[in-house]
């Protein structure tokens, strides 16, 4: 399985399970699936889940929040990420802060997917990776999933957060299979969240000498394909 085919099927579970799960974004229904085809089929099966919006990423964040706020769980695509700072006043200053602004009486469990990266050809205004103007900002959480876990039930842990997560798929990745399903390469991997651990890896190699890797995303597998060539 690769990473884009667990995406698919973590939303797809989340859907089916949770009548409450909404997914918005810009042509995602079919055929046409969404840009990267990670929600392709789920308006065919949830029609009633699944909603195509305007060209306004602004707009449909902050819709998103005020449907979160109300009982909903959102679950937002912005077509590329470079399109992010388009709504970071909706995100920065309003779906992160209103659980303290309404003195914990409201939740806002929305997630935030976007696909970040270059090395595709999409030319300087599609291929940032502008997570990291998003590090820092409390009430956010921001998780970018490689391929050591799979990226699809990290997705459904995600939709059952009560605060907002921005949600980082580099656009290489989609197309790479998960290292579990490679003999020989992941020896154990496991996944915790909860609310002051969200999420940790542990990974180990047979490998020796050892080394510790910190990274996120897509920067994992430059790291571990170095890392094999020097060990």
């Amino acid at each position: 399985m690769n990473v884009l085919e667990s995406l698919n099927q973590g939303l797809e579970q989340a859907l089916l399970e949770d009548k409450r799960v909404v997914l918005l974004g810009e042509d995602l229904l079919d055929p046409y699936g969404g840009a990267f085809k990670v929600t392709k089929g789920l308006s065919s099966k949830f029609s009633d889940q699944v909603f195509t919006t305007p060209i306004s990423e602004a707009g449909i964040v902050g819709i998103s929040t005020g449907m979160a706020m109300r009982g909903l769980k959102p679950v937002v695509e912005i077509m590329f990420g470079d399109f992010i700072t388009l709504a970071a006043d909706q995100i920065i200053n309003h779906a992160s802060k209103f659980n303290w602004i309404y003195n914990n009486n409201v939740k806002v469990p929305l997630v935030i997917r976007t696909p970040m990266g270059g090395r595709r050809g999409y030319g300087p205004t599609h291929s940032q990776s502008l997570e990291k103007i998003f590090l820092g900002i409390p009430g956010l959480k921001i998780i970018a999933p490689n391929t050591l876990l799979d990226p699809g039930a990290l997705l459904r842990k995600c939709i059952d957060q009560n605060e907002p997560v921005l949600f980082i798929e580099h656009k290489l990745l989609y197309s790479s299979y998960l290292l579990e399903m490679k003999s020989g390469d992941l020896l154990d991997a496991e996944v915790s969240i909860n609310t002051n651990e969200f999420p940790v890896s542990r990974i180990s190699y047979s490998l020796k000498p050892s080394v510790t890797i910190a990274t996120y995303g897509y920067n994992f597998e430059i790291v571990r394909k170095a890392a094999m060539e020097v060990f």
